[in-house]
Formats: structure tokens, sequence, C-alpha cells
């Protein structure tokens, strides 16, 4: 029998968690051509009688992602027969093939039936990455090829660990370092915490060591930056002009203090007087840079102008040169830096792009307005957070802190949007996503706000793209 040309991904979930799972459904669509999710209301059609359509979905797939939380563990119905479907046939596979994983959305209980599988904890910071791999090892079990080009960021395929033994009362010890940053990572995801205990768990974890993917910094000296496909493309309206959008990457997190250190600290980095070319005279040697306001390695980068930005971005530039990223929409040509891609900072049409969802056009990333989604005035910490401390806030794409914490500069003009190259004219460039310092209107996707571009106040930061190249650096 010949090897399957995809992996058949079957996603089983409840109706409660219907827009976490569209958001993974699409991204599994898009980051890899070898990956074929299943999720019904995608793929059904009119007319098809649904009980149908789904069991023979299950019956061909060959892995099922269990998707849980509290909502689907206590829901009664069809999620509840999918699961008793896929655990049938199951019963068929050798005891070594992996045929469902267990994904915890937000903690939960693994419910008693599907605890002989290592379940993944999708909201932790290696979730994805965990998933990834034990989908690629599932490929390989049935003969799909994975010839992706590899990415940036690439780490061998291996098996998920075993779960840990269960610590009896009278052998509890105090927590390390690793499994304190488990717990506080777990317990941000909790939406009833406080804003004030958001903060300290930032703050604690630059104490013990911050070691998220996309928050800190790689072995080679070069900022650790996490990319998310942004896909499919389309167009958007900004001052009564239409803008197209191609597919492109994302930063998760706005830069952080630890990456923008390893361009001030690098040889080739700050002091170097190629990244500030083309800009005003007084600007063309390097901007005296200011303290970091709010300390900690994994606060976003504040009080930085638009100068400072771009010189940042030209160095990772310049350093990531030919380095490769998937064709965001899973087919294609890669993205190759310095080829047909460039690292940057984003237009405002590809942020708000990115940050409403797309064609869904979310008024907020993650939708109506929801107090506790995000750092701005109206929670009242007056600061910054560590980036990533309000999941529940995050994009379609998986993008955090698009709403909040700090400013994020983009590209382009303010009165003239459609010019985004580098200039002398000194004209005010636009800023996003609103700040800890402003109240919710700001912090819309469709917001708009202009900054001289030498301006470097401490609600100021930004986050960069891999995208193809529109304008010199």
């Amino acid at each position: 029998m010949p090897a399957p040309a995809t992996l058949k991904v079957f996603l089983c979930y409840s109706s409660g968690d219907k827009t976490v799972v569209r958001e993974l459904y699409h991204r599994l669509k898009a980051e890899s051509a070898w990956l074929e999710p299943w999720l019904d209301e995608e793929e059904l059609l009119p007319g098809q009688t649904w009980r149908d359509e789904i069991e023979k979905a299950v019956e061909q797939s060959h892995i099922i992602l269990v998707c849980l939380s509290p909502v689907s563990i206590d829901k009664e119905g069809y999620v509840q027969r999918e699961i008793k479907v896929a655990l049938t046939y199951a019963d068929y596979m050798p005891e070594s093939r992996i045929f469902i994983i267990p994904l915890k959305l937000i903690e939960c209980e693994i419910p008693r039936r599907l605890r002989e599988w290592q379940w993944v904890n999708y909201y932790d910071e290696r979730g994805h990455e965990r998933l990834m791999k034990s989908l690629q090892l599932r490929a390989a079990q049935v003969g799909v090829s994975v010839n992706n080009p590899t990415p940036l960021d690439a780490t061998p395929i291996q098996k998920l660990p075993t779960p840990p033994p269960v610590i009896k009362a009278a052998e509890l010890k105090p927590a390390t370092p690793e499994s304190e940053r488990e717990m506080m990572l777990r317990e941000i995801a909790d939406l009833s915490i406080s804003h004030t205990r958001r903060l300290q768990i930032g703050d604690r974890l630059s104490e013990i060591g911050d070691t998220r993917r996309g928050v800190s910094v790689r072995e080679d000296g070069l900022p650790d930056i996490a990319w998310l496909p942004v896909y499919p493309g389309g167009t958007l309206a900004i001052k009564e002009q239409i803008f197209e959008v191609a597919p492109f990457y994302i930063a998760q997190y706005q830069v952080t203090f630890a990456q923008y250190e390893a361009f001030v600290k690098a040889a080739d980095g700050y002091q170097n007087a190629e990244w500030w070319q083309g800009f005003p005279k007084e600007y063309q040697q390097p901007q005296k840079l200011n303290e970091q306001y709010h300390k900690g390695l994994n606060m976003p980068r504040d009080k930085v102008s638009w100068y400072q930005s771009v010189a940042f971005g030209r160095w990772l530039n310049k350093r990531m040169r030919g380095g490769q990223l998937p064709n965001p929409s899973g087919s294609g040509n890669p993205l190759i830096v310095g080829n047909n891609a460039q690292v940057r900072l984003p237009t405002e049409w590809e942020w708000q792009w990115a940050a409403q969802g797309g064609s869904q056009q979310r008024a907020y990333p993650w939708g109506a307005w929801q107090e506790g989604y995000a750092n701005t005035g109206a929670v009242g910490l007056q600061r910054t957070t560590a980036v990533g401390m309000y999941p529940q806030g995050l994009a379609v794409c998986g993008a955090m802190d698009m709403s909040g914490n700090v400013w994020e500069w983009c590209l382009n003009k303010y009165e003239e949007p459609e010019k985004a190259a580098v200039d002398k004219s000194g004209d005010t460039r636009v800023v996003r996503g609103g700040s800890y310092g402003y109240d919710r209107a700001l912090a819309s996707c469709a917001y708009r706000f202009n900054v001289v571009p030498y301006y470097d106040n401490l609600k100021l930061g930004f986050r960069v793209v891999v995208c193809s190249a529109i304008a010199p650096l």
C-alpha cells in the first residue's frame, strides 16, 4: 500500500472551545503542507449526514487530538461520543503507536479513559512545539514525508516524555525553579487571577530565568524570536487606501530587554554606523539609548525610538541572512531572509491584519472587549508586565500583547501610510496597540496613533516580522 501524502488529524472538541480549536485548525493548516487537519465546521458540506461524516473522519484519521478544558470534560453530548469512537479505533493500534493525543487547552483533569496517553499542555510556552514533534513522529510511523524547509529554530524530533511518577505527600520538596516556572505559567492561564499577581509572576520569572521560547537569547547570541505564521493574506483599508497583505511571520512577543541588549552588546551591533544610515543627519550616529524604565530581562524593551527600532531590525536582518521559514501558506517557496524576505518592523496594515485575525476583523485580538485580557490603563498597574502574561488575550495567529503593555512602532508614515521607506524627513510614524497607560479604545486593533520617530517614551516598544521585501531597509 503506498504511503499517504498527508497526515490526517481529527480535532475532537467541545462547542465551548470552538474559538480556540478553530485557531489551532488554521495554524496547523498554514504551518505544514504534510498536515491535513479535520474540523467539522470547516469540512462538513451542506446536505451531508453530520453523524456519519464525523465517524468516517475519525475512522480515516491517523491521529486524533482530543482538545480538553473544564468545558469539554463536563460537557455531555457528541464530544463524548467522538471520544468513545476514537477509543474504539485505538484498541486496534499497537501500543507503541501514537493514535490519540489529549491536548489540554487550559489546566484541567484528564478524563480517566484518556490517561494512558501522554498529554500536551498546549497553553505552556512549548506546547505547540511538543505537539508538532508528536505529529512528526506519527507521520514517520505512517510513512508521511515531512519535507518542509527546516525552520530557523528547528529541533530534532523526539518522543514525548512519559508522565512523571506521582509524588506522595510525605515526599514533597520545595519547588525547584523549573517546577515553579511551570506552576506560574499554569496560573496565568486562569482568568480569575489578579493583574497584580500577573505582574508578580512576570517579575519572578525574570529573577529565576524566563526560559519560554521567544523571550530571551539563543546560545549564538541572537534574539530567540518565536515566529508565528499569519495566513492567509488579504486586503485592508487605511485612510481610504487599500493595502494588500501577503502571508508573513510575526514575532509572538514584543522585543524584550534581553533581546535588545543582544543588539546593544554585539560587536557589530548598536554602535555600528551601518544601521543608522538614511536617517536625518543628527541620527546617522547611534541615538543615545535611554535606560530601560521598567526593569527585567523579560520585559518589553521600552524607551526606544523608531530609529532605534529600525536599527535593531536592520541588524537582525543581516545576522539572519540566508535563514529560511516555510511558506506561511504551507506550500510554495519558503521565505528566505535576504532573498525574498526581510526582517523588519511591520507596516501598520500587516500589524493590524495579524491583530484582528485577518478577515475576522476582530475589535480586539481576542474578539469583543474583555477587561482582564490585556494590560491597559483600565487595570491600574501603571507599568509594563513581562511579555505574555495575558495568554487569554492572544491573537488568532498566537501573538501576545498586541493590545496593551507598550505601543508598537510600525514602519510606515502616519499621514502618508503608503510611504514605508526610511528617509530623512522626520515625519511622524505610526504606533499601534495602546499601552498600560491608555484606555481600551486606544488598544483596539484598528486604532492608529502618530509619534515623531526620534521620541523614546517609556510606553514605546516594538516587535518584528519576517515579510516580503517592500522597501529598502
